[in-house]
């Protein structure tokens, strides 16, 4: 059984001893009383795991933490989501911050409306080096529709959303990539017509800073995340497909995106994945004059090779890829 008004907060961690200590005194820094506090160990091969350990025996029964080897923050967060007893679901990223009453008026929230699937409230961005501070996305607003306003860009961090449990389950599991996995999973409720409140209140703290990504990745489009940018996109399109979620109002954008990771894979020398997205891209643009220029690009393709046609291509396609 889930504990009714209990709120879970699943804590992916590699390689962060301090940040981790911050983003769990955060949650136990909660107005709200009922919390437990789950970290997931990615594999981190510093001091983390002392430090989860430490954390846990300082706050026995409200602070567990396990280990995995390695593999990304989405598949982190299933782990949690398995030893989770909470009705609610907080996902927080082990180098940020939540406010101490985001539980509070989320779940107040939550309550005063049944019909909807999660809460969210006001994320600040602070750059941890000059204190600079901004309203992250449209946190300060209300988002009618996930789907299709996130397509192009998320409009909410990961830490922004409070989730029913009912809903984490409905969505299903984080796919286990290194990068998007959160873009993805937050599509899926979209498209599922999951709808959220927006409390209009502090609700989290985004930390920019230097260290390394949660993901165990370097910034930049390296291989490894072109390559699950392709793959994360090609999940989207795959259930778009399936609800026949073809809308060319938000499809001409969308297109253009995937045939850019397309040539991004291409360059990179990811052929599967270049192939595929182009191949999305075209399915995407069918009955439209843009899959015009497509085929034209798909020759270059077949006579010159990936590398070069994107080469020699990018000028001839400008319009295509603007």
């Amino acid at each position: 059984m889930h504990s009714l008004g209990f709120v879970s907060t699943i804590i992916p961690a590699y390689n962060r001893p301090a940040m981790l200590r911050d983003a769990v005194a955060s949650v136990l820094a909660q107005t709200y009383p009922r919390v437990e506090v789950i970290i997931v160990d990615d594999g981190s091969e510093d001091e983390t795991p002392k430090v989860a350990g430490e954390l846990a025996t300082l706050h026995p029964g409200v602070v567990r933490w396990f280990r995995q080897d390695n593999a990304g923050p989405g598949a982190a967060r299933n782990l949690g989501l398995r030893h989770a007893r909470g009705e609610f679901i907080q996902y927080l990223d082990s180098d940020d911050l939540l406010e101490p009453g985001k539980f509070e008026s989320q779940v107040a929230a939550l309550q005063q409306h049944p019909d909807v699937g999660l809460a969210y409230g006001i994320t600040r961005r602070v750059d941890v080096a000059t204190g600079e501070s901004r309203v992250w996305a449209r946190t300060g607003e209300q988002i009618e529709h996930i789907f299709p306003s996130f397509l192009m860009k998320r409009d909410w961090d990961t830490n922004a959303p409070l989730w029913r449990r009912t809903t984490c389950e409905a969505i299903g599991p984080w796919l286990e990539l290194r990068c998007l996995e959160d873009w993805e999973h937050d599509l899926r409720a979209g498209m599922l017509g999951i709808r959220a409140v927006h409390v209009p209140k502090p609700g989290a703290i985004v930390r920019d800073h230097d260290a390394m990504r949660a993901s165990g990745m370097t910034t930049g489009f390296t291989v490894e995340i072109v390559r699950d940018m392709a793959r994360a996109h090609a999940a989207v399109w795959s259930r778009m497909r399936a609800l026949d979620l073809r809308d060319w109002s938000y499809l001409e954008e969308f297109s253009r995106k995937v045939f850019w990771i397309a040539r991004m894979c291409g360059e990179r020398g990811l052929i599967t994945e270049a192939d595929e997205a182009l191949e999305i891209a075209s399915e995407m643009m069918t009955g439209h004059s843009a899959a015009k220029r497509l085929r034209m690009f798909r020759v270059l393709v077949r006579i010159l090779g990936w590398r070069r046609a994107v080469a020699l291509g990018e000028r001839a396609m400008h319009g295509l890829a603007a």
